[in-house]
């Protein structure tokens, strides 16, 4: 009856209920085209026409190559850098982990506080009292290289240095390409 919104809902559910449903998968391209095609708001635009390829074509590559991230990922904060480690993180396997490790920026002057409990990472400036399991001394470069599996030789530790070891293995790898409307 001309609501897109509601055949998109619809048909969404029947693509997920059955991913191999031909016509649920094209009617769903199509209402998607029809909304992109009508969308003012450019990220609304996108979604609904990148949907309707990836119901027409299936997931695509990576558009962007990685391998030149390195300049990128240096141009992060610590926070930034904390943060996408913390989204990462797999909540149902490190739901019952325990951890926490004090980063001691150097360069910075400042120190960084990561804590995993309930499957979440969270991170603390400065933090105020309390004992972390492991602390370690670094700079923002030497952060990013252990980020990037360089692991802790060279830096200065001080606790349980397996709590490092503990926390990556925490993490689900990163994917470059990954479904935006399909199962």
């Amino acid at each position: 009856s001309g609501d897109l919104r509601f055949a998109a809902e619809l048909l969404n559910h029947a693509v997920f209920a059955d991913d191999g449903n031909a016509a649920a998968r094209s009617l769903l391209a199509d209402v998607y085209d029809t909304l992109g095609f009508g969308a003012e708001n450019g990220t609304w635009r996108n979604f609904y026409l990148q949907g309707a390829y990836e119901l027409r074509n299936g997931v695509q590559p990576a558009a962007l190559d990685s391998v030149g991230a390195g300049d990128m990922i240096t141009a992060l904060s610590v926070e930034q850098l904390f943060d996408s480690v913390a989204i990462r993180v797999d909540s149902p396997l490190a739901w019952d982990v325990r951890l926490s490790i004090d980063w001691v920026f150097t360069d910075l002057g400042h120190t960084y506080r990561t804590s995993l409990g309930h499957g979440v990472l969270i991170q603390d400036v400065d933090p105020k009292g309390g004992a972390a399991d492991l602390t370690v001394t670094l700079t923002k470069p030497a952060l990013v290289g252990l980020l990037a599996g360089a692991g802790l030789d060279g830096l200065q530790t001080e606790g349980d240095t397996g709590v490092v070891a503990t926390l990556l293995g925490m993490l689900d790898p990163p994917r470059g390409s990954f479904p935006i409307v399909t199962p």
